[in-house]
């Protein structure tokens, strides 16, 4: 059975000479136009440079940050430590003087007096004298012991 419908298929293919092809009349029949970039020249068609330098494909975009400018602020004048230590007071007519130490040489002084052109004795009362460093302008209190 199957030798017969073998046979039977192979005469019905030679007996087609020429098979044509109609397109249905609802289809409408479009030309085709070339393009230039259809056509070929005998030339290959050449393809884009190749960059030199290679680029990460998988790198991920950052945002470029904007620069901020940040205005210098004054700069405040660094208090220099008090060098003086107190020793001991003296009340003498009336009037109170301190005795003070740097560690090389010995001091007295009383309200208004300037120690090595750098501290000056602002005011000093009875359990607290007040210092000026005179190139900042800062004040210090030193504690010169109990009440008199």
């Amino acid at each position: 059975m199957t030798l017969l419908m073998v046979y039977w298929v192979e005469q019905q293919e030679k007996d087609l000479d020429a098979v044509e092809v109609r397109a249905p009349e609802s289809v409408q029949v479009q030309t085709v136009q070339m393009t230039q970039l259809d056509r070929t020249d005998e030339d290959v068609q050449l393809r884009k440079t190749i960059i030199e330098t290679p680029k990460n494909l998988f790198a991920v975009p950052q945002m470029a940050e904007p620069e901020i400018t940040v205005a210098p602020q004054p700069v405040q004048p660094v208090m220099p430590a008090n060098p003086y230590i107190y020793v001991g007071k003296l009340v003498e007519n009336g009037e109170m003087r301190v005795f003070l130490t740097n560690g090389q040489k010995n001091y007295v002084v009383k309200t208004g007096d300037t120690l090595e052109d750098t501290w000056q004795v602002k005011s000093i009362e009875s359990t607290e004298m007040i210092l000026v460093n005179l190139p900042t302008q800062t004040q210090v209190s030193v504690k010169i012991g109990a009440l008199l």
